[in-house]
Parts: structure tokens; C-alpha cells; sequence
């Protein structure tokens, strides 16, 4: 979701930027490159992810042997008397890839919108399809042209044109076909399916509608500016009415008559082409956002509260489960987790070896992947498993399978943490 809002913003501003820097340019090319190519980066930039080169974090050991503590699998602390290894570990942080069981509410309507979105694009390219399949084209220059006696307005889409003969002379027929040919050699259809396949994306935003209006006004102008005589301007006034077979198509649109005429009287901007300069900002502004880490609720400091290690068995074994509270028998205490994915963690290790028990922190990196938790050393991964996160409680379980007493099962332990103040 947060990848749509960034491309809904993104689509915002540079919509701005268009209104009152470009809106009535008469560099119509560069203007429709700009809503083609601004549209493209309002979907790519948020698309960027940033990746930080997180260091390998190792115990602290005041001890002359540089023996190194590492978290294992489970909760089960050791020593080695492995030298640590310089690595450099590419940590992406916040990862959110809720299960489709979790998904919230606001993912279930926006992706019923992308379903009905894409069925309307589907009807009326069906629609569309029907309605040219029995007219009679004829080839020419590459395109496919039919000319019917009756009031259809022209249009075009793809490389298929469609001239309605009826009330035309046989040279405003001709300025038609010529006014609906730019449109197929300039490839304005692919704009068109563009801004319907951002449209089923991005259906709840409003600017993608005001940009599949707007490059399908400047089509026109381009074709216009292609076409432009003391004739040609009269069809304006002969093109008052006809059936327009879709909004995907091309057509020679009497209800923008007045601004397309005014647009032809208009005189060139001579620091025109230095508008779309605006893009700079606005994709700077957008690709930072994209790139900035966001923020995450594990992210601070926590101290243990409690925990229980419940006993689980498989099978018909003749043992019972059960649930005891850890006490003072807790491996892991205080967690401390940063921004940049690095984690220290304050745990109890047995040191077989001076018999004692050493309490000492332990460096890591962490990852949020859903609601699951892992944190990663050079010797192996941990997955722990979040109950609860919020601003002040944070619940997380890890098991192990365990064989004896004559039965197997699993233990789940159940550790309980509290945000320090």
C-alpha cells in the first residue's frame, strides 16, 4: 500500500507541474512526452527500494582468548573459538509480506477495483472490436481506413481509421483521414492503453483520469498542428455531431473545439522547452521518499518482562504437557533493535569451561518478514514468531522439537518484553 499512495502522490505532482507550467505550451510533442514519461516514473521510482550495507555486529568479549558468543538456532547460547570473519551482509529492512489469510481490509477493495477496472478495459476493448469487425477497410499506407455513409464521428485506434462520410465534401474527407492518420503514425493508441492500464492500478486516484483527459487533448492538438489550413479549420464547425464508438478511440471531437482552435492561434513560448526542468525536483522529492527506510515499531530499546516454556507432546505419548513461567531461567534479556537492521541482544551463556554463566551482549542483524521476526548471525538464522507489537508490549515465540522422557513433541517458549521509557 505504501507503494501505491507514493505513485498516487507522484502522479499528484507532476499533474501540478503540468497545469501551470505546461498546460497551454504549444510545443505539443514535448508536452506529451512529458505526461508519457512523467506517468512511467510516478509507477518506477517508488519501485526503488534503498539497501544498506549493514556491518556484521560480534559480541563484545573483554577476554585475552577472543572467544566469540554467537546466538544458535533456538535459544541455546555457546562458545566457539572461531575467529570472526569480516563480512558485509546487504540488509533489506522492513519487509512487509503479509500472507493472503492477513491481508487487511483496504488491500481486499483495492484489489476488487484492479478486478473491476480490468473488466471495463476488457468490455470495451471488446466492445470496440465489434463494433470495426464488419466495417469496410481498405488498405492504405500501411493503415487500414473505412470510409461509411452515415454520422459517425472519425476516429481512429491502432493502425484502423474510421471516417463518417455523411455531410462532407470529398476534401474534408480527405482532411479526416489525414487528421486521424497522424494520430496512427504517431502511435497515439499506445498512449491511450497506457493511461487505461494506470487507470485500473490506480483507480481510486483521481490525476490518472485528469491524464488519460489532458494527453488526449494534446493528441489532438498535435494532430491539429500537422493538419493545419484555412480549410481545415472549417471542419471544426462541420464536426458538430456523431456516434463516438469508445472512449479508447481517436475521434475528432467537437467539444473541444474552442480550446483546440485557440491553441492554433497561440504563439510559441521561446523558454518552453526548459518547463519539463520541473520534473527534476518533483522525482528527486519522489525517489527520496522511495529510498528513505521506514519506519518500524520494533525499532528501540526493550526489556524482558517474562516468560513460559510450554511442553507439547506428539503421538500417544504417556507424558502430559505443561506450562511453566521461565523465572530467573530466561536465556534472553533486554533487546536493543536500530534502524539500520543491526540488533544487540543481552542473553545468559553457560561458559562450560570457567563454570559460570557469562551475561553479555550479542551482535546481529534483524529483518521484519510479516509477522515473523529473524535475526541473522554469521553462523545461521533465527525465526521468531510476533504475537503482539505495539508502542509499549512485544510478544514473540520460538520452538524446538525435543526427544525423551519416551515421547517426542515440541517446546514453545513465550517471551514477554516491555518498550523502556
Amino acid at each position: 500500500m505504501n507503494y501505491l499512495l507514493l505513485t498516487a502522490t507522484a502522479t499528484a505532482l507532476f499533474f501540478v507541474a503540468y497545469w501551470f507550467l505546461m498546460r497551454h505550451e504549444k510545443r505539443h510533442t514535448m508536452v506529451r512526452w512529458y505526461l508519457v514519461g512523467t506517468l512511467l516514473l510516478s509507477f518506477l521510482l517508488p519501485a526503488i527500494h534503498l539497501r544498506l550495507a549493514v556491518p556484521t555486529w560480534y559480541p563484545q568479549n573483554s577476554s585475552e582468548s577472543q572467544d566469540v558468543a554467537t546466538l544458535q538456532v533456538g535459544t541455546t547460547l555457546a562458545v566457539t573459538g572461531e575467529e570472526p570473519v569480516s563480512a558485509t551482509i546487504t540488509q533489506h529492512v522492513d519487509v512487509e509480506q503479509p500472507s493472503p489469510a492477513g491481508m487487511p481490509l483496504w488491500t481486499w477493495i483495492w484489489m476488487a477495483g484492479v478486478v473491476a477496472s480490468a473488466a471495463l478495459l476488457a468490455v470495451r476493448l471488446v466492445v470496440l472490436w465489434r463494433r470495426m469487425r464488419g466495417l469496410p477497410f481498405v488498405e492504405r499506407d500501411g493503415m487500414k481506413v473505412a470510409l461509411v455513409n452515415d454520422d459517425t464521428a472519425a476516429f481512429s485506434f491502432g493502425n484502423h481509421i474510421v471516417v463518417g462520410t455523411k455531410g462532407f465534401s470529398e476534401i474534408e474527407v480527405q482532411q479526416l483521414v489525414g487528421h486521424e492518420t497522424v494520430h496512427v503514425r504517431q502511435g497515439h493508441t499506445a498512449d491511450t492503453l497506457l493511461c487505461e492500464l494506470a487507470k485500473v492500478v490506480l483507480w481510486f486516484d483521481p490525476f490518472i483520469y485528469l491524464y488519460a483527459r489532458e494527453l488526449k487533448r494534446v493528441h489532438e492538438y498535435i494532430a491539429d498542428s500537422a493538419m493545419m489550413s484555412a480549410s481545415y479549420a472549417e471542419l471544426f464547425y462541420h464536426q458538430v455531431s456523431g456516434r463516438r464508438y469508445s472512449p479508447l478511440a481517436h475521434t475528432f471531437d467537437y467539444r473541444m473545439v474552442h480550446q483546440r482552435i485557440a491553441m492554433m492561434a497561440r504563439r510559441r513560448n521561446r523558454s518552453g522547452w526548459l518547463k519539463p526542468l520541473a520534473t527534476l525536483p518533483i522525482a528527486t522529492a519522489v525517489l527520496l521518499a522511495a529510498c528513505t527506510p521506514k519506519s518500524n515499531p520494533l525499532v528501540g530499546q526493550w526489556e524482558y518482562v517474562s516468560g513460559t516454556t510450554e511442553h507439547i507432546y506428539h503421538g500417544d505419548s504417556p507424558y502430559p504437557g505443561f506450562t511453566a513461567d521461565m523465572g530467573e531461567e530466561h536465556l534472553l534479556d533486554d533487546l536493543d533493535f536500530n534502524a539500520d537492521g543491526t540488533a544487540t541482544v543481552m542473553a545468559w551463556n553457560s561458559n562450560w569451561e570457567n563454570h559460570k554463566m557469562d551475561y553479555q551482549p550479542y551482535g546481529c542483524e534483524w529483518q521484519m518478514v510479516g509477522d515473523s521476526l529473524l535475526l541473522r548471525n554469521e553462523r545461521g538464522e533465527e525465526v521468531w514468531h510476533i504475537q503482539q507489537l505495539d508502542n509499549d508490549t512485544l510478544v514473540f515465540i520460538d520452538s524446538d522439537i525435543f526427544t525423551y522422557h519416551g515421547g517426542d513433541g515440541h517446546e514453545r517458549r513465550t517471551y514477554t518484553y516491555r518498550r523502556k521509557k
